[in-house]
């Protein structure tokens, strides 16, 4: 088959309730007042903090407070709407203000527009791109943040506007009460529910136009794919669903918070950073609340599955999580296979997981199972999947082959094709090409983007009947600009930029033409990268070129820099080290790999423009001309590093040892999972003097609070930023001696 159309759906014996028909919703603020009126007292959303602490919001409670919301927005002076109606940038920690901060917007008729949370007293230079482009008319915050925000260090377009703190509004519970049918005027079905911003640029960030049919649509078919009832009406008690991931990010706020409240679920949440810095705790929370919907990243499951150890599951019971999803980055098969065996003595089932497909411009889900099952796989022959074929390795070595994991089929309402990019014909059996999408969820576009947008959207020519691509062309093919193609009576669709092809019905994702990075769920922009590498260290080392690298069960970001002709006198490991330094600093990442690369060795385009692509597959096959090359071996597949035996009950005639055994596990902990020679461990440098990402570092604090049980907070961290002061903190805490204080001495860690 060459492509998808919408399947008959049938309840696959899963103990998730089968989906009633939904209630014909034209719009969010409609369906909250649908849930508030339905069944005010019932929880909607439960937040478990950092320190054991929850706050909890009942429908009425989120109702109230989005109306506090709305009423507080509809007093700004907007300077005249316009055609277009008012943008809010939602700028919220991970935290339960977020839900009224967004629905709260839309009741008013405002256009909510989620971002990244910065890190305090810092520049926010995603924030003010994103200010630049839609020109919001208020922020909604919260009070902690707005104490946190240095404004000489923001744009001045950002620092101008209105700033408000959603957790200090007072809500009338009379007059929200009694205004449940009070929703801005102009709101219809097809008015804008959202911008949402993809993550990977900060100088030209796009915002992806969501409108309310597209969301009403997409937590339709994820309600549908999921096998999930639409309304549970008895009582306060509900089905549970349980998150982590961030709500700027589009499975975050689709899967995450819109489904569960489409479904009348009760959503349990953590942070992002709880996650990452203590794997477990997504596990624990699934567990002590029963849910049965739960899902992240490809890198998620990879982190547990690599990070906790047997003796840390005593108290987990997985045994009704019933649909664990997995997307937003390529799925590794070996990633599932490894968590599921990792957790089937405490009740997981590989028949739970439900592995997808999707993006923002889609509004998130593209294609999905019935239900959830085992993941399908397919082994395709790795040189006939570089030249954009599917040959069967069923005769050859399992060394040619490459395990490719289904994503489902298409939703209701929604069709894939399988499309040359070239010639914009759909593509025979057994071909790789372009995913295109239609359907009621395919989002509007870009925000103020016409040209792009023009490009973004085609119809089919036809059916190809072109001969097999060589490798020479297929590297043309990835790098050449998708042609224009004329409007016709056809149906429009959205070229995704991905490569897929299907079988059976399933869409199978093979990889993607467009240079984004995706490393941990997140999109990162090659471009912007290479303009923090370019030139960062030596005069005339101004050319640059960042690509995704394969690691062994996910991918990475890789750096080839070219050097000046004469490097003599130049220190290559410093200068490994500083341009890792940079990119951590500025875009949250650490290279897997760093080629030091000699003056032309970068492929370049005719008009001067670096080639990616090229270059990616130059590295991976030595054609490269380097003078160094640094990476990083360890990661998120290394195994757990051995913990010490600290004493049952320590002394001060122990403080000593356990100060040594500590550091000596910090030592092993960064040569394991950051890939340091052992060489240039010392005890005496910063942290991120060995390249540790925010990321890492949280992991890095997570494990060791998790064995020494001493409590690791930032404020702890970003005062003992060395191996030495580290050890030192840990070891007096856990002697508990009077004279324990911290070398305030040392640099803090910014």
């Amino acid at each position: 088959m060459r492509s998808i159309e919408t399947p008959v759906r049938q309840n696959s014996g899963s103990e998730i309730p089968t989906r009633e028909k939904p209630a014909a919703f034209q719009h969010l603020p409609e369906l909250l007042r649908y849930r508030a009126t339905l069944h005010p007292q019932r929880p909607a959303a439960v937040f478990l903090e950092d320190d054991g602490a929850s706050t909890t919001f009942s429908y009425d409670d989120l109702w109230r407070q989005s109306f506090a919301v709305a009423a507080e927005l509809s007093r700004l002076d907007t300077g005249g709407r316009g055609a277009e109606a008012p943008r809010v940038v939602l700028l919220q920690p991970p935290g339960l203000s977020f839900l009224p901060a967004f629905f709260g917007a839309q009741i008013a008729g405002w256009i909510p527009v989620p971002t990244a949370y910065p890190k305090p007293h810092r520049a926010m230079p995603r924030i003010d791109a994103v200010v630049r482009d839609c020109k919001p008319a208020a922020i909604l915050t919260t009070q902690k943040t707005l104490a946190s925000i240095d404004p000489s260090r923001l744009d001045h377009a950002t620092s101008r506007l209105p700033m408000i703190a959603v957790d200090a509004l007072p809500v009338d519970s009379l007059n929200a009460g009694s205004n449940r049918t009070a929703v801005a005027d102009a709101y219809s079905i097809d008015s804008i529910a959202l911008l949402q911003y993809t993550s990977g640029s900060t100088s030209d960030p796009k915002g992806v136009i969501v409108t309310q049919r597209n969301v009403l649509a997409n937590i339709a078919s994820i309600s549908d794919g999921f096998l999930i009832g639409h309304d549970h009406t008895s009582g306060t008690d509900a089905p549970v669903s349980a998150s982590w991931l961030p709500f700027f990010h589009d499975m975050g706020l689709m899967a995450g918070v819109l489904a569960p409240i489409y479904s009348g679920f009760q959503s349990v949440f953590m942070s992002p950073q709880a996650f990452v810095r203590r794997p477990i705790q997504w596990l624990q929370m699934i567990s002590d609340h029963g849910a049965i919907i739960s899902g992240a990243p490809n890198f998620a499951y990879e982190l547990c599955a690599d990070r906790i150890a047997p003796g840390q599951m005593t108290t987990l019971d997985l045994s009704r999580w019933r649909l664990a999803f997995c997307g937003a980055e390529p799925i590794r098969h070996r990633t599932l296979h490894a968590f599921a065996q990792r957790f089937s003595s405490v009740g997981f089932s590989p028949s739970s997981y439900y592995p997808c497909y999707g993006l923002a411009e889609s509004t998130l889900l593209a294609a999905g199972g019935d239900g959830p099952a085992e993941p399908r796989t397919i082994d395709v022959d790795r040189a006939g999947l570089r030249d954009n074929r599917v040959d069967s390795v069923a005769m050859k070595s399992k060394r040619d082959a490459v395990t490719i994991v289904s994503s489902g089929r298409a939703p209701r309402g929604t069709s894939i094709k399988i499309v040359d990019p070239v010639t914009s014909c759909e593509c025979d059996d057994r071909r790789i090409g372009e995913i295109w999408l239609s359907g009621d969820s395919i989002t509007l576009g870009y925000w103020h983007r016409p040209d792009e947008n023009d490009r973004l959207f085609g119809t089919l020519a036809g059916k190809a009947g072109r001969p097999p691509m060589n490798p020479v062309v297929r590297t043309r093919w990835f790098r050449s600009r998708v042609p224009d193609v004329p409007a016709t009576n056809g149906q429009a669709y959205l070229r995704t930029g991905d490569l897929g092809f299907i079988e059976n019905g399933e869409l199978f994702v093979t990889g993607r033409m467009k240079d984004v990075v995706i490393v941990r769920g997140r999109n990162y922009s090659p471009a912007d990268i290479e303009a923090t590498v370019g030139g960062l260290v030596v005069p005339g080392m101004d050319r640059a070129v960042a690509f995704s690298v394969d690691g062994p069960r996910a991918e990475g970001l890789g750096l080839v820099v070219e050097l000046p002709r004469d490097v003599s006198g130049l220190c290559l490991e410093t200068i490994v080290r500083d341009i890792r330094r940079a990119v951590i600093d500025e875009h949250e990442i650490d290279p897997r790999l760093v080629l030091l690369a000699k003056p032309g060795a970068i492929p370049m385009t005719t008009s001067g423009k670096v080639q990616r692509a090229a270059c990616r597959d130059s590295v991976e096959h030595g054609r490269i001309a380097w003078r160094h090359r640094w990476e990083r071996s360890g990661g998120t597949e290394s195994p757990p590093i051995p913990i010490p035996q600290l004493p049952p009950t320590p002394t001060i005639d122990d403080l000593g040892t356990i100060q040594s055994q500590v550091a000596q596990w910090l030592r092993s902990w960064i040569i394991t999972r950051v890939g340091i020679d052992p060489a240039d461990v010392e005890d005496q440098l910063r942290f991120d003097d060995f390249g540790l990402d925010s990321l890492t570092a949280v992991e890095l604090s997570g494990e060791l609070e998790d064995w020494s049980g001493v409590e690791l907070n930032p404020s702890n961290a970003w005062q003992t930023p060395t191996i030495e002061s580290m050890a030192k903190f840990v070891a007096q805490t856990l002697v508990g001696s009077s004279t324990c204080e911290i070398d305030r001495s040392l640099p803090v860690v910014s």
